[in-house]
């Protein structure tokens, strides 16, 4: 049923050093979706086989996202985007949650999630969160917060580290890609939690997606202790999973 291979394809990444250009990133980067209303997309995750086997990593599950209407919540102009998730080896079911997303001049934020917690329970998610800009460039930086509140409470506060470090050649089997590299990190209380490497291609479009935790995960010490490990701003991240759209599979630029 899916149009995504068993095992992530062959991927090669080349560091383009002193290469200067800009791009204008027109989906939302982690979730892939073109930021218009009608677009749709699927993207595949990638993980480590089971029970420690080796071997490249597998097809475990992909998501769909729809864009629907624009709306006004939480008093901006956003687009509703509906979200199915599916494991490997069966179908999308019910809709897992919708995602508020605006991308205006001060760039793209989430204004709201309604996330499926079981098949019982949904909660509406009003986030808080410093926009992170749409126009791209090596040198980019951007400091900021994510607030994730439910009712009146916060159920999440995180500090963000947004960075565009530079650009890279990345092939998706023959298919190649001019992009930049975005490395955006999450960091709570307790410390460094996460870090997600992207490559926005140049026509603004996020081709792959590297996800990293941190030592304040639960993960770090016993999941993923020994797998791949990336130096980044002084801390150690361990490689957790990768994801790839369907555009990157069928569309090369």
């Amino acid at each position: 049923m899916f149009k995504f291979p068993k095992t992530e394809p062959e991927i090669t990444i080349t560091d383009l050093p002193g290469e200067g250009f800009e791009v204008l990133c027109r989906d939302d980067q982690s979730g892939f979706v073109l930021l218009e209303p009608g677009e749709d997309v699927e993207f595949a995750f990638y993980d480590y086989p089971p029970d420690g086997e080796s071997g490249p990593l597998v097809f475990t599950g992909a998501h769909r996202l729809r864009v629907g209407n624009r709306i006004m919540i939480e008093g901006l102009e956003a687009l509703e985007t509906d979200w199915w998730y599916a494991e490997a080896g069966s179908d999308y079911s019910e809709r897992s949650g919708t995602t508020y997303n605006v991308l205006n001049d001060e760039g793209h934020r989430i204004a709201g999630w309604i996330q499926r917690y079981d098949p019982e329970k949904w909660a509406y998610e009003r986030y808080e969160m410093t926009p992170l800009p749409a126009l791209l460039r090596p040198g980019l930086k951007v400091s900021g917060h994510e607030r994730v509140i439910v009712g009146d409470e916060i159920i999440r506060e995180s500090e963000i580290s947004y960075e565009v470090v530079g650009a890279a050649r990345v092939m998706v089997g023959p298919k190649a890609y001019r992009c930049l590299k975005v490395m955006n990190s999450f960091s709570s209380p307790q410390g460094r939690e996460s870090l997600a490497e992207y490559y926005v291609s140049d026509t603004g479009r996020t081709i792959y997606f590297r996800r990293y935790d941190g030592p304040a995960s639960s993960r770090y010490s016993e999941r993923l202790k020994d797998k791949p490990t990336l130096e980044y701003n002084g801390v150690t991240w361990r490689h957790f999973y990768n994801c790839l759209p369907d555009h990157a599979l069928i569309v090369g630029w």
